[in-house]
């Protein structure tokens, strides 16, 4: 069994790390320069704004993929996708933007049987991909 954690894209990192927090301390500000009853700041701006950061970090600090000899499991957060290695039929290189549990738009488009599958973006991305030819020996691996 093999761990890849997601490759981190700067602006992500600049995004969850920075943005984000400095948000919910800028809200703190702009309460305390224009004080409204407390419970009413709270509950429309700095508990959603709380909520957003604790999620993005949440899914900044696990989303991953493993491999074990029979599937790819694709974490993110509170959400587990797992893929049959047998079913697996082609994996390519994209930057493709959508959603999806990965961290980067260097990403890589898993293909099964059924049709699209996950895209994510595997730090060691050599290594992965050459993991997935010792195991996917029916499957198409490019990049």
């Amino acid at each position: 069994m093999r761990h890849f954690p997601s490759e981190r894209a700067p602006w992500l990192t600049l995004l969850i790390w920075g943005l984000l927090p400095g948000g919910c301390l800028a809200m703190l500000i702009v309460q305390l320069q224009a004080p409204i009853p407390w419970w009413t700041w709270f509950l429309t701006a700095e508990l959603p704004m709380v909520m957003v950061t604790a999620l993005a970090v949440w899914i900044w600090l696990t989303t991953g993929y493993t491999v074990t000899e029979t599937e790819l499991i694709v974490r993110s957060a509170f959400l587990t996708w797992r893929t049959p290695l047998s079913a697996i039929t082609r994996v390519r290189p994209t930057r493709n933007p959508l959603a999806s549990a990965a961290l980067s738009l260097n990403r890589l488009e898993i293909r099964t049987r059924k049709g699209a599958g996950p895209l994510i973006s595997p730090q060691r991305r050599d290594e992965f991909l050459q993991l997935l030819r010792e195991r996917c020996p029916h499957a198409r691996i490019e990049g």
